[in-house]
C-alpha cells in the first residue's frame, strides 16, 4: 500500500500541474515542470482548505483521485509528454530507496509532524505558535504533507514529501543535460545541470536530513539554471512559460521557509535584466495574480500563527493582537537562532553570555573548532572531489574560440557571494544556505571553463551517461548502507515492515490542548476560523 500511494501520489501531482498550467497558460515540455507546478498548486490549495476543512480520509483521498484522472487526460491526449512516462517511472523506482527510512529529521517530532498532523484532525486554529515555537516558523511543505494522510497507510506518507521535489526536479534537470539546442547556443547550462544533478544525489541522499531546508535549496538550484539560460539565449526566442515558472517557483520556495524571502532581489535582478526593465508585462499575467495570492497566504499564515508578518522579524508584528508573540520572546528566539548556527548551543551544551558570544566574531573560534571541523570541511572536500572527477572528465577538451559574453554571470557571482557574506556573519551553519550558496560559487565558473571547450554534443552526452550511473550507484550505495545501519540499530527491516519512528508526546500533547478548547472556538466556527483560547 506504502509503494502504490508513493507512485500514486506523483501522478495525482503531475495531473494538479497540468490542470494549472492550463489555467495559467502555461505549456511545458516534460513531466518535471508539472509536478513542480502541481506542488505549488496543491499547497496553495492546502492553505486554503485547511481554514474550513479537516484534511482528514474522505478529503484527501478526494483529492488523490482528482489527480489522478487528470493524469490520466494528459496520458490520453499528450502524446509529446506520453513518450516521457517511462522516464517519470524509472527516477521515481530509483527513488524508492529514498523514501525508506527509520530515523527522521531531527524537528519531525518537535513540529514538523505534529503540525502536519493537526492538520489531519481540526481546521486550522489561530494562534499556534503559541504552543511551540516550531508552529511560529509554519512550512508549506507541513501543508502538502498534510494531504498524504490516506486510508490504509494512515501516517506513514508524511514525511514524504520532499521526494517529489527531488523527483521532479531531477526530471527537469536531465532533460536540460539532455538538451541539444541549449548546448548548441550555450553549453553552461547543459554542464550546470549536470553538476546540479550530481550534487543533489550525492550531498542531499538521505531523505531524514531533507527538511524544509534542502528541498528549498534544490529550488535555489533549478531557478539559477532556468533563469541563466534563459538570460543568454535570444530574446526573440525566449520562453516566456518558463519565466513565468520561475516566479512560482520563487514563490513556492518563499512558503517552504520564510527566510528565503531574501532571494527576492536576485530573481529581480533576473527579471529585470530579461524584460528589459518592462517587468509590467509580468503583472498583468494571470501568473502573477496567481503568484501574489500564493504569496499572500504564506504571510498570512506567519500572521496566524504568530503575529507578525515575518517571524521572528520584530518590526513585522502587530502588538495590539491578543496572539501575537511577545517582542522580548522574538528577541531571545533571534539570539538563539543565531547562538545556534554559530555553535554557542547545541543539545546538551549552551554559552554563558548569550548576547556577548554572537557580536562581531567573538564566535569564530569556537565556531571553526565545534562546527568547521568536521561539517563544513567535509563538505568543502566533498565538493572539492566532485569538481575534480568532472574535471578529468573534461579535461582533454581544448579551449575554443567564445564570443559569449559572461559579463551577467560574473554580476550573478558577485551577488551570490553577498549572499553568502551575510549567510556567514548571521547564520553559518550550512542548512541555512550554505550548502547550495557555497556549491554555487564553486559551479558557475567551472561551467565557464566548460563553456569555452570545444566538445561537441556526442562525446558529451557519452560522458554524461557514465557520471549520471556513477551518481546513480553512489546514490543507491550510501542508501542501502544507511538502511542497512537503521535496520541493525531499530532492529526491524523497512523494506519488510515500513514505518518510521517518531516520538508521540508532542503532537498528542498539542492535540488534548486543542480538542480541551474544541467548545470555545466551536461558538465562534461559523466565522471559518478555528480559535485556541487558552494558548499557555
Amino acid at each position: 500500500m506504502f509503494l502504490i500511494y508513493y507512485i500514486l501520489l506523483a501522478f495525482s501531482l503531475i495531473g494538479y500541474g497540468f490542470a494549472a498550467s492550463r489555467i495559467l497558460n502555461l505549456k511545458f515540455e516534460n513531466f518535471g515542470f508539472y509536478g513542480l507546478l502541481g506542488i505549488s498548486f496543491l499547497t496553495f490549495f492546502s492553505y486554503i482548505s485547511s481554514l474550513f476543512f479537516v484534511h482528514d480520509y474522505f478529503f484527501n483521498t478526494t483529492i488523490l483521485y482528482v489527480g489522478l484522472a487528470l493524469f490520466i487526460l494528459i496520458i490520453k491526449f499528450e502524446k509529446k509528454l506520453r513518450k516521457n512516462f517511462y522516464e517519470l517511472i524509472i527516477i521515481f523506482l530509483f527513488l524508492i530507496i529514498f523514501i525508506y527510512v527509520k530515523k527522521n529529521h531531527d524537528d519531525f517530532g518537535y513540529y514538523h509532524f505534529p503540525y502536519t498532523y493537526l492538520l489531519t484532525q481540526i481546521e486550522h486554529p489561530l494562534g499556534l505558535g503559541q504552543l511551540n515555537n516550531g508552529f511560529r516558523n509554519h512550512s508549506s511543505l507541513f501543508f502538502l504533507s498534510s494531504l498524504f494522510y490516506l486510508p490504509g497507510i494512515s501516517i506513514n506518507l508524511l514525511h514524504l514529501a520532499p521526494v517529489y521535489f527531488l523527483g521532479f526536479s531531477n526530471i527537469i534537470l536531465l532533460n536540460y543535460i539532455r538538451d541539444k539546442n541549449s548546448f548548441d547556443n550555450f553549453k553552461f547550462a547543459n554542464f550546470f545541470a549536470l553538476l546540479v544533478f550530481s550534487f543533489v544525489n550525492i550531498f542531499f541522499y538521505r531523505l531524514a536530513e531533507h527538511g524544509t531546508d534542502r528541498s528549498g535549496m534544490i529550488i535555489v538550484f533549478l531557478l539559477i539554471l532556468l533563469l541563466t539560460n534563459i538570460q543568454h539565449q535570444r530574446y526573440e526566442k525566449m520562453s516566456y512559460d518558463k519565466i513565468y515558472f520561475s516566479c512560482i517557483l520563487s514563490t513556492l520556495l518563499i512558503s517552504l521557509k520564510t527566510y528565503y524571502i531574501i532571494y527576492i532581489p536576485l530573481i529581480l535582478y533576473f527579471l529585470i535584466d530579461i524584460f528589459r526593465f518592462n517587468i509590467l508585462k509580468i503583472l498583468k499575467t494571470k501568473t502573477f495574480l496567481y503568484c501574489f495570492l500564493f504569496f499572500f497566504t504564506t504571510i498570512l499564515y506567519n500572521f496566524i500563527n504568530s503575529g507578525c508578518l515575518i517571524y521572528p522579524a520584530a518590526f513585522t508584528c502587530f502588538d495590539n493582537i491578543y496572539w501575537t508573540i511577545n517582542k522580548d520572546i522574538i528577541e531571545k528566539v533571534n539570539i538563539w537562532y543565531e547562538l545556534w548556527a554559530k555553535s554557542g548551543a547545541s543539545p546538551n551544551f549552551v554559552v554563558d553570555n548569550r548576547i556577548d558570544y554572537i557580536k562581531n566574531f567573538n564566535w569564530l573560534h569556537n565556531w571553526i573548532d565545534n562546527y568547521f571541523f568536521n561539517k563544513v570541511s567535509d563538505f568543502l572536500l566533498g565538493l572539492f572531489f566532485l569538481i575534480i572527477i568532472f574535471f578529468i572528465f573534461f579535461k582533454k577538451n581544448k579551449k575554443e574560440k567564445n564570443k559569449t559574453n559572461y559579463f551577467k554571470l560574473k554580476i550573478l557571482l558577485l551577488i551570490i557571494f553577498v549572499y553568502l557574506i551575510e549567510w556567514f556573519l548571521k547564520h553559518p551553519a550550512l542548512r541555512y544556505g550554505g550548502y547550495h550558496l557555497i556549491a554555487i560559487l564553486c559551479f558557475i565558473p567551472f561551467c565557464i571553463w566548460f563553456d569555452r571547450l570545444k566538445i561537441n554534443f556526442i562525446e558529451f552526452n557519452k560522458k554524461t551517461i557514465v557520471i549520471i550511473l556513477m551518481v546513480t550507484l553512489v546514490f543507491l550505495t550510501r542508501n542501502f548502507i544507511r538502511i542497512n545501519k537503521e535496520t541493525k540499530m531499530y532492529g526491524d527491516n523497512s523494506f519488510i515492515n515500513y514505518s518510521y519512528n517518531y516520538d508521540d508526546k508532542f503532537y498528542n500533547r498539542y492535540l488534548y490542548i486543542i480538542k480541551e478548547n474544541q467548545s470555545s472556538y466551536k461558538k465562534i466556527k461559523k466565522l471559518g476560523f478555528s480559535f485556541l483560547i487558552t494558548m499557555k
